[in-house]
């Protein structure tokens, strides 16, 4: 005997039954669901209405499966949803870019705020070294 038909003739026929009628139920759900999905799909797409018209119009609105294009047969650029505009310079930078060029687009974070110092003390070198050679200068 195979495992299914002594698991199966193991049991009595009410639970049979029940087994047979939860099956049953699931396939009507599944059909049920699947008919309002494309009923909803339909009325959002706007073809719904369209069965009283000719066939090659309903042929703008099928689903396309080709591979490189998305379900509405438009040309899907993978890279083209993987790039982010800068708020402050509005330039266009790659997403695996776009939080390092924040920090230094507009000076926060960690090595902004090294370079921000970095930048203010060579100004104050910059301002000595001036007034030192103004001095020398009168000798």
């Amino acid at each position: 005997m195979k495992m299914e038909e002594m698991s199966l003739s193991g049991l009595d026929n009410s639970k049979l039954e029940a087994i047979a009628q939860e099956i049953y139920a699931d396939l009507v759900e599944d059909s049920c669901l699947g008919f309002c999905f494309e009923v909803h799909r339909a009325v959002k797409c706007g073809y719904f209405f369209l069965d009283d018209t000719d066939p090659d119009s309903m042929k703008d609105f099928e689903i396309v499966d080709q591979p490189g294009l998305d379900i509405f047969g438009q040309v899907f650029n993978q890279w083209k949803s993987k790039e982010c505009v800068c708020p402050n310079c509005s330039r266009s930078i790659a997403a695996s870019r776009f939080a390092p060029h924040l920090e230094k687009c507009l000076g926060m974070g960690r090595n902004s705020s090294r370079i921000a110092n970095r930048r203010i003390a060579n100004s104050n070198n910059m301002n000595k070294s001036e007034s030192d050679q103004e001095d020398n200068d009168d000798i």
